[in-house]
């Protein structure tokens, strides 16, 4: 056999799940600016279809139950259902936790220097849609308004986001 065999290397694998629909369109546009073919890292995205904080630890969770994860990761929003026992169950499943406060328009809309203090979630919602011409679930929001170039600017002064891009590179 001439030049040897070529050695595979084993990617780390990463679970991904979010909360809604929003959550899984960001995380899908994150995935496709940041893991590339041959990368090493291998992502998985799950939709927990809402019903707060504690269901979505529960369905990662549950996802880990059938394949084996280096790492499990929850993007969620904090207005329903978190607290201090979904925090317990988290740490005890190893499941890391990116929280967005109060959810995710409000953490994209701050990223972009937008204020966000003492709104309400239906307000920002609002908000978002206003500001960018879409709801957070359309994708051509990402596409028109969180580039690379920005989501590397933005998670200088986002613990959030740079706990989420960190996932994505090995």
């Amino acid at each position: 056999m001439k030049g040897g065999a070529k050695r595979r290397h084993v990617a780390r694998t990463v679970l991904l799940v979010g909360e809604g629909d929003s959550e899984v369109v960001l995380l899908r546009h994150l995935k496709a600016l940041y893991v590339l073919r041959g990368s090493g890292v291998a992502v998985t995205i799950k939709n927990a279809r809402g019903k707060g904080a504690a269901h979505v630890v529960d369905v990662a969770v549950r996802q880990s139950l059938n394949a084996a994860f280096d790492l499990k990761v929850v993007l969620l929003d904090t207005d329903t259902d978190w607290n201090d026992k979904t925090r317990a169950l988290a740490r005890k499943a190893k499941v890391q936790v990116v929280a967005a406060d109060p959810c995710l328009e409000a953490l994209l809309l701050t990223a972009h220097g937008y204020p966000v203090l003492g709104k309400t979630t239906a307000r920002l919602k609002q908000e978002f849609s206003e500001r960018f011409g879409g709801a957070a679930f359309e994708s051509k929001v990402y596409e028109k308004y969180f580039s690379k170039e920005f989501m590397e600017k933005a998670r200088i002064g986002s613990l959030a986001l740079h706990q989420l891009l960190n996932v994505l590179v090995k």
